[in-house]
């Protein structure tokens, strides 16, 4: 089962109160949203997850809790939406954990070795593939996708390379380009060269900056006063998004609410975490607090 990445740490810093109302934006697995209903009593869970396969999990998990516990398929860039479906005008705490499950990392749509079409879709009924996505995209725009998300030792030249392959017919599944990735980046050290170029297809594929940049416009309104925002990132393009909005909205406020940052500086895993769970060591926490 997933292991639910800094995990006391954001128990801690959401400060649950037995009676609030808390939302799991990225249920996932269900780990972390299981440990903060275990800290309710008389309140209520909203999970949102957008893949049904996770979100089965994620039911089952939290099928002992009952009605105290909430689960909707729904990205949460919806979540005022949602929110407003369910009743809530305003919650105490939400937690958004960015980063992928190894459930899902290994499953077809995303391995380096399966011989399945190029898809990366988290939502399987969205219309766009990561195959409709770079049937339209351009080499300039390739590359710097691919820069952005840290692939900048060969971006141009692996832009050119997987445009030219697709046009010939020979890029058409995961294990291609793998590959391909491998045979022009070359292979040095533990992690495999596709690593950065599929995490990069698979941000464009499911627009996650834009659904993360949404977010941080929307949730800080859905706060009580006193409630907290728990974001986890796993890469620093996705960082410098939550770590530069959470500093505007500290400063400037929102809709005439007030802000606080209670920690100056992202939480991150201890030596023990970091040993135990290897995917945990990129993890960073941050918070934001509504003062008045």
């Amino acid at each position: 089962m997933h292991e639910p990445v800094l995990l006391e740490e954001v128990l801690e810093s959401l400060q649950i109160k037995p009676g609030g109302r808390y939302v799991d934006g990225t249920l996932g697995q269900g780990g972390h949203a299981e440990a903060i209903a275990r800290r309710l009593a008389g309140g209520r869970l909203l999970g949102l997850e957008i893949d049904p396969e996770n979100l089965k999990s994620a039911k089952a998990r939290l099928h002992p809790f009952g009605d105290l516990a909430l689960t909707r398929r729904a990205n949460f860039r919806g979540l005022p939406s949602v929110l407003r479906d369910v009743g809530w005008e305003s919650v105490e705490g939400m937690l958004f954990d960015l980063g992928t499950s190894v459930e899902q990392l290994s499953g077809p749509s995303f391995s380096f070795t399966g011989d399945v079409p190029l898809d990366m879709r988290l939502d399987p009924s969205s219309p766009e593939t990561a195959a409709t996505y770079l049937a339209k995209v351009d080499e300039r725009e390739l590359a710097d996708l691919l820069f952005r998300y840290g692939e900048a030792r060969g971006s141009r030249r692996l832009a050119r390379s997987i445009l030219f392959e697709l046009a010939e017919g020979r890029l058409n599944t995961n294990a291609e380009l793998a590959r391909l990735c491998e045979r022009v980046l070359g292979r040095f050290g533990p992690r495999h060269p596709a690593t950065r170029t599929f995490l990069a297809l698979r941000a464009a594929v499911n627009d996650e900056n834009g659904a993360t940049e949404q977010m941080m416009k929307d949730a800080p309104s859905c706060l009580s006063v006193g409630g907290r925002i728990a974001v986890i990132t796993f890469h620093s393009l996705e960082d410098r998004i939550v770590k530069h909005g959470f500093r505007a909205i500290a400063a400037e406020g929102v809709d005439g609410k007030t802000f606080s940052l209670p920690f100056k500086k992202p939480v991150e895993p201890g030596d023990e975490e970091r040993s135990r769970n290897p995917r945990s060591r990129s993890a960073k926490l941050r918070v934001l607090e509504r003062t008045s």
